[in-house]
């Protein structure tokens, strides 16, 4: 048997099958319902978000013989002809390739002619916005006042490059990105019928290498599959797509932050990169993508579909920066945007061109982690100012108690050498604490030397 991809195999052939374009799908289909089907449509969108899709079940259902409701019944030889794709009353254009002004009078000429089977004749002009200035001249007038049996369906996704006059003869649907979760789900269902067996988080980064388009997601889906083979699995898919394992990235942060780490323990994980092949300015990329999400998780936000990772990475992420001053993490963002944006402005000629860049780059970042940011400080400050306020407050409890236990055992009768000890005890001053200035001073820049305590070398002499 002839294998069919994914793609193809369960594109959508009925209104219900089309995955979200809710606003296009239930406009069009009360439109055949009320038969105030329009004379042309501009379908603007990202590619693979079905606007070819939905035009071929638009042209299916105006032609079909026996409709239920506006589906069409897929049974009749108008629906089987458009399926089979030998219907010679939906014609398919590629702008691209037919863009000169020569293919637009062509076309000016076939419209007049009815339609040999249906009930009208569809022009799909797919990347409408190829067509030159002149084609669009001449194709200006046809949409204005076309034929009662003719509908055009113009599909674009550079909806800013078609002239506001070929916009004003025509109605306009927004096609938008798929969400993540909504095409995760719709391969689970694919996989299941097709009885393959596959990881949840493994379905997850095929759907983020799709970006929001389910042709897309399901290309590489067949691709996973194949590459896979028995199981589609997280560890074999993230390898596949080339994502980076959070833990290089803990590991670099850690390396960063922490006072005890080395400079090998920053480097190494740049030299595997290097060694390994990998794209070092993808990396970059990478890292600052995850500085993103650690922002965030430190914000309490831990939607995998916001965050682009995940469920169970999120968690270990969460854990691993429970203690990083947040104003850091922005820091540390901020630079390696600068990193980044100084990359692509080099355009280093090779990958050890980058590797140098990222190597001190890097090294010097570090250094900057180390020193103490304001909020830090103050943090710092404002526990330490508490820990003396509890330890003044413990202090003096104490010290009150023994001088009234002592002036008690006065007045009970020690007689006159008691009252003395007790008067001579209660004069005696008890070493003056340091204040708390010096507390603090001692803290930040070490120990602080009493100025009393210094010997007199004069005197010593």
């Amino acid at each position: 048997m002839v294998h069919v991809v994914l793609a193809r195999k369960y594109r959508p052939r009925l209104w219900k099958e089309v995955i979200e374009q809710t606003a296009a799908v239930q406009s069009l289909q009360n439109a055949i319902k009320s038969h105030r089907v329009g004379s042309a449509y501009v379908f603007f969108g990202p590619r693979g978000v079905g606007k070819t899709t939905i035009a071929r079940i638009l042209a299916r259902a105006i032609n079909c013989e026996n409709p239920s409701g506006a589906e069409p019944c897929d049974v009749c030889p108008s629906c089987q002809n458009i399926l089979a794709g030998t219907a010679m009353d939906i014609i398919e254009i590629d702008a691209a390739t037919h863009r000169g002004i020569d293919n637009v009078r062509q076309l000016r000429e076939n419209v007049k002619f009815r339609p040999m089977q249906g009930k009208k004749k569809v022009y799909i002009i797919d990347e409408v916005h190829m067509l030159t200035q002149e084609s669009f001249n001449a194709l200006l007038k046809t949409l204005e006042e076309p034929p009662d049996h003719v509908l055009f369906v113009l599909a674009t996704t550079e909806f800013q490059k078609i002239p506001e006059t070929i916009l004003s003869r025509c109605q306009v649907f927004t096609f938008r990105k798929v969400a993540l979760d909504t095409i995760q789900r719709y391969m689970a269902r694919l996989l299941d019928q097709e009885k393959i067996l596959y990881e949840e988080n493994a379905l997850f980064w095929v759907a983020r290498r799709g970006d929001g388009s389910v042709r897309d997601s399901l290309s590489f889906l067949e691709q996973a599959v194949a590459f896979c083979g028995g199981k589609v699995s997280e560890e074999k898919v993230r390898e596949l797509v080339g994502a980076i394992s959070s833990d290089l990235h803990l590991q670099i942060l850690r390396a960063l932050l922490l006072a005890d780490s080395t400079s090998d323990d920053l480097i190494a994980p740049v030299h595997e990169l290097y060694n390994s092949g990998s794209d070092l300015n993808r990396f970059i990329w990478d890292f600052l993508d995850f500085m993103r999400v650690a922002v965030y998780v430190q914000r309490g936000v831990t939607g995998p579909a916001f965050l682009g990772i995940p469920g169970n990475e999120i968690a270990r992420i969460k854990e691993e920066i429970a203690g990083i001053d947040p104003a850091l993490l922005l820091f540390l963002f901020d630079q390696l945007y600068g990193l980044l944006d100084r990359v692509y402005a080099l355009r280093p000629r090779n990958s050890y061109e980058t590797r140098v860049l990222l190597e001190m780059e890097l090294l010097h970042l570090r250094e900057k982690c180390q020193r103490p940011s304001i909020s830090g400080i103050l943090q710092k400050l404002k526990k330490m100012g508490e820990d003396l306020s509890r330890s003044e407050a413990g202090s003096a409890a104490p010290a009150r108690e023994s001088r009234v236990s002592r002036a008690t055992r006065s007045r009970d009768g020690e007689g006159a050498a008691g009252s003395l000890r007790t008067e001579s005890v209660s004069q005696v001053k008890p070493s003056e604490e340091l204040p708390r200035e010096v507390e603090l001073q001692k803290s930040f820049l070490g120990t602080f030397v009493d100025p009393a305590q210094i010997p007199d070398l004069d005197k010593a002499e």
